[in-house]
């Protein structure tokens, strides 16, 4: 029932809208009069539905009809339907400019409906139903286009929908009406670093698959997606080393490898990039704490077992509430080992397979790749052993560990601060 008066409404209002300019006939008129004159009677008898058809059949003989607007717009006002009634008065106005009483039966019915909308947009974000809020807080807007409130709102609901160029334009919006407020600013920010983190996840996918297949004419091609992601990543360790390596490439006997630009490599624009035994360590900080660490722990290891590592082998063993399994994958990847990392922790076991420093297949339980991976850097305690013998195990991850752990962090850490974050726990751990 409700829904056919919806439809039979939008009908009317359209019929309203063509005929608000053209003049009713006579006939028409007397019709809509007699209707209006039946749909009294039907009200003062209590048949409000009764009523309610009536004056929409007056209106739909006569849309200028004034005394069925009002009639039918307090109807509607009654019911709770304030939308609706809205665009009756409005309607009404616009046949009666003067109609000063209508005016301000307007503003208080759009004050009342502005707080209805507000209240209901409110419910539907705390329960989660972003997409339902948007709709009443657009009505609003409608009414009242220039409260920040509604426009802040939207761009909270567009934030959370991942609507993050849309987000942005509603707060920038928002933030030229009230300036001084500082949510509108804190939600910018992070809108900013969204947009940021998802176009460098974007252009680190797009390089990555660009290097799983390398190939001279790809070279150039790889730079520059490279080059891409510092463009916005500066400091993005990954795509500086890969870089480094496919230049390297470049140099032949009696020629000097090509220098990477200062900015890319992160350093201020006004300094000059340290040069000889100083720049190599500053570039190679991560690598070296890695080795060091590694190199420690092998002691240590060997130390408590009471006896030295075989020559030529590389055993591993510990314990993953002493060390965490993230600074033990690091230290494999960074001193570039070949083989196969055991984890039996309480909650099942797993392993992950090296093919010099790079991971090429991980499994815990009975899942393969980049999944059981994840799950594998979840353990918080159990035990490792290492071998250094080639697995033969089928490739199951062609993501580097780099970008292995940006997709995995979900926090403010870069993989280069987690990678040179675990060296130096490490090193601190065993020197200690």
């Amino acid at each position: 029932m409700n829904g056919a008066r919806t439809v039979m409404l939008c009908v009317l209002l359209c019929v309203v809208a063509a005929h608000t300019a053209a003049p009713a006939r006579a006939g028409d008129r007397v019709r809509a009069e007699r209707i209006f004159v039946e749909a009294q009677k039907a009200l003062s008898r209590g048949e409000m539905e009764r009523a309610e058809s009536l004056l929409e059949d007056a209106l739909t003989a006569d849309p200028s009809f004034t005394s069925s607007i009002w009639q039918l717009a307090q109807i509607y006002e009654k019911r709770g339907m304030l939308e609706h009634a809205r665009e009756l008065l409005i309607r009404g106005i616009e046949q009666e400019p003067g109609a000063s009483w209508a005016r301000e039966k307007l503003a208080a019915l759009e004050t009342t409906l502005m707080q209805r909308l507000l209240e209901n947009a409110r419910d539907c974000m705390e329960s989660g139903e972003y997409g339902k809020a948007i709709p009443k807080l657009g009505l609003y807007l409608g009414i009242e286009p220039h409260d920040p409130v509604p426009l802040l709102m939207i761009g909270r609901c567009h934030l959370a929908l991942g609507n993050l160029e849309t987000a942005r334009e509603y707060l920038m919006q928002a933030g030229e009406l009230a300036p001084s407020d500082p949510n509108i600013g804190s939600l910018l920010a992070e809108v900013r670093r969204k947009i940021e983190r998802s176009s460098v996840e974007r252009l680190v996918a797009a390089a990555s698959a660009i290097l799983e297949n390398p190939s001279p004419d790809r070279k150039e091609k790889a730079i520059a997606a490279l080059e891409a992601v510092l463009s916005v990543d500066p400091r993005n360790a990954w795509a500086q080393e890969r870089i480094e390596e496919l230049r390297s490439t470049d140099a032949t006997p009696g020629t000097a490898h090509r220098a990477p630009d200062q900015e890319k490599l992160g350093f201020e624009a006004s300094g000059a990039a340290p040069s000889g035994a100083a720049g190599f360590v500053k570039r190679n900080i991560i690598a070296i704490l890695a080795i060091l660490s590694l190199a420690a722990l092998s002691i240590f290891t060997a130390l408590r077992l009471g006896k030295r590592p075989p020559k030529g082998a590389y055993p591993l063993s510990g314990n993953l509430a002493l060390v965490p399994i993230v600074d033990i994958v690091a230290l494999l990847n960074g001193n570039l080992r070949t083989g196969r990392l055991d984890i039996e922790a309480p909650r099942g076991r797993g392993e992950i397979c090296f093919d010099t420093g790079e991971i090429i297949h991980a499994r815990w339980k009975g899942t393969d790749g980049k999944k059981a991976f994840g799950r594998i850097m979840e353990q918080r305690s159990g035990t490792y052993v290492f071998t250094d013998e080639p697995s033969g195990s089928k490739r199951t991850i062609s993501e580097p560990f780099s970008v292995l752990l940006l997709f995995m962090n979900r926090g403010d850490e870069s993989p280069a601060a987690l990678l040179e974050k675990g060296a130096r726990e490490s090193e601190k751990l065993f020197t200690s």
